[in-house]
């Protein structure tokens, strides 16, 4: 074999050592301090961002809590704000509707009340001039029934008046 000939092998051998040894002394001297400091600034932007990223987050969560209270302040704000005009409101209206019924009608309720005294009148003088000519049983039938709706009507009547002191009370 021509490669392990005894008279050119000491030269080959040396000049593979020397172009070895010169490849590893370039990449030992140039290339790899270049490296080690691109590693060595990777792990620094490595431990910033890290550090960065720590900070963000607690920043991140600052923010969080902030805005959790200042939502609930606005919230409560919004509630009692809510609750006091809601109130004033409804005072108003109360006020502005007993005026109302006091003053502007009051003829419309004195009316409504002739109407109905006019009514009974008329069914009772029917029931008296009727009650001749018509059989006893049904004459009290009908009394019956009258004497039954007036008194469904005064219980409905103090009923909502009972309801609308309760309320009036409730509301103080």
């Amino acid at each position: 074999m021509p490669q392990l000939d005894k008279v050119t092998f000491l030269s080959q051998f040396f000049w593979l050592c020397f172009f070895y040894l010169g490849f590893y002394f370039i990449i030992l001297k140039f290339y790899l301090p270049k490296i080690s400091r691109i590693l060595a600034l990777r792990r620094k932007k490595m431990g910033f961002s890290q550090e960065g990223m720590i900070s963000l987050q607690q920043e991140n969560q600052k923010v969080r809590e902030n805005y959790e209270i200042l939502l609930s302040k606005a919230l409560a704000t919004s509630k009692t704000l809510f609750s006091t005009f809601f109130s004033r409101t409804t005072n108003w209206l109360n006020q502005n509707a007993t005026s109302i019924n006091k003053t502007h009608y009051q003829n419309v309720n004195s009316s409504y009340v002739h109407s109905l005294g006019e009514n009974s009148l008329s069914q009772n003088v029917l029931f008296y001039h009727a009650g001749n000519q018509l059989p006893q049983k049904l004459t009290f039938k009908l009394l019956l029934k009258n004497l039954e709706n007036l008194k469904s009507v005064k219980k409905s009547s103090q009923e909502t008046k009972e309801s609308q002191t309760k309320k009036k009370r409730n509301k103080k």
